[in-house]
């Protein structure tokens, strides 16, 4: 669950490296400041020093580091300004990190959307140093590009972070003009707008090959519940929702159907960055059944709608199923004769490899609208959102109450199934 403390079993070892101090505190205050409180291990590495200014600037990244709660900084002592991911500068990291003994779970580092030529060759130093982790890339307000930055993971800036992010930057008074420059606050803002938070740090996530269990562990930083749940069906490609046809006899199922999608599809408009993931297409066609096979999928409605989602229960993937006005287990058979109930799912999918498929249906119209709306606002039901926290695979029966909206969870059900291959 994201903000308690974490278990012994899941603490991270986590490496922050900024190109000069002060940009780790810039981009990743509050990831630093929320990592710490879960007591997870936190070091600093700062690749460069100026040439006039170094040991000034390196005694102010020690104290606000301390601000944010980290004891652990290192500086590699390379050029300011000349930073090059070249064979002398990753050797020389290298040995510092192997002398320290740091091996990292989590890497966090600017990203590449960056127009300065320090932050860039950082990014590449760091991946170039690092092996057998997952990587968080951080912008930089005042350099950062933001057409080119699709950040997958959030930070929210709350009170306190904020209150901590703000006092370890007062540590750097020899760049207060710099870094006021442009308007921080400001730019956190249209970050947190992304994760429905009112601000936020963001970043984008990166998964070097043969990483197991990677993006889970990144995750369980974010506190957007949307990118928690979606980020590891899409990963950097793309999702296809082949919706089923509306219930037979029912002219509000049309009507259901279509404003849930709608409410899906500008879920992703407003809170996934460009490139945008959503593919769609009618569940009962030829190319569906392509589609299934070629990637991720989400599916709405049952099997007697949905072509796909009735191959997703003959191949077991499935616990439930909605048909003749009931909910059935099919692991007992049993049947939960609410009329407004329904099931959400993310499942490895058997149609794809390393792939993930996402299945919500209801016994009533209402039933199968909450189950899309779900998937579009998780957030909204903190204790379903949980659920799919640190499981790849979890499925959830529920009922709803159509005159006050009340949710009831009646069935829970996790697994942890690492996929296949290089997909987390």
């Amino acid at each position: 669950m994201p903000g308690a403390d974490a278990p012994a079993a899941r603490r991270l070892r986590i490496l922050a490296v900024g190109a000069h101090p002060d940009d780790i505190e810039l981009g990743a205050g509050a990831l630093v400041a929320k990592a710490v409180a879960l007591g997870h291990t936190v070091s600093f590495l700062v690749l460069t020093d100026e040439d006039t200014h170094g040991r000034a600037r390196r005694a102010e990244c020690v104290r606000a580091a301390r601000e944010l709660g980290v004891t652990d900084v290192r500086f590699a002592g390379l050029r300011d300004g000349h930073l090059r991911a070249d064979g002398d500068s990753v050797r020389a990291v290298r040995a510092l990190l192997h002398h320290a003994r740091l091996r990292p779970d989590i890497v966090v580092t600017h990203t590449q959307a960056d127009s300065h030529n320090d932050h860039v060759e950082a990014h590449r130093v760091a991946h170039a140093v690092c092996r057998d982790t997952a990587f968080l890339h951080f912008s930089i307000h005042i350099s950062a590009e933001p057409d080119r930055f699709s950040p997958r993971v959030f930070v929210a800036l709350t009170p306190d972070r904020a209150r901590r992010k703000d006092a370890a930057l007062a540590h750097y008074p020899s760049q207060a003009e710099r870094i006021g420059r442009l308007d921080l606050a400001k730019y956190e803002a249209g970050l947190g707008r992304l994760a429905r938070l009112e601000r936020a740090e963001g970043f984008e996530t990166g998964v070097q090959y043969g990483t197991t269990d990677t993006l889970l562990k990144t995750l369980g930083l974010s506190d957007s519940a949307f990118h928690r749940l979606w980020q590891p069906v899409i990963a950097d490609r793309t999702v296809t929702l082949l919706y089923g046809a509306a219930h037979r006899g029912d002219p509000r199922s049309v009507v259901h159907r279509n404003a849930a999608q709608d409410l899906l599809r500008q879920s992703f408009i407003d809170c996934w960055p460009p490139p945008y993931p959503l593919r769609e297409s009618y569940a009962n066609t030829d190319e569906a059944l392509t589609l299934a096979a070629t990637g991720s999928i989400v599916t709405t409605g049952g099997a007697a709608t949905n072509q796909i989602t009735a191959r997703l229960l003959h191949a077991g993937a499935l616990h439930w199923d909605v048909a003749d006005g009931s909910l059935r287990d099919l692991r007992t058979g049993h049947r939960r004769a609410s009329r407004h109930a329904g099931y959400i799912a993310r499942v490895a999918s058997p149609l794809c490899r390393d792939a993930l498929a996402v299945a919500a249906a209801g016994v009533s119209p209402v039933a199968a609208r909450t189950g899309v709306e779900l998937l579009a606002d998780p957030g909204r039901r903190p204790e379903l959102a949980e659920v799919f926290d640190g499981e790849l695979e979890a499925q959830v029966a529920f009922a709803v109450d159509p005159a006050t909206g009340e949710l009831e969870l009646l069935d829970v059900t996790t697994g942890t199934a690492p996929l296949r291959g290089t997909r987390p």
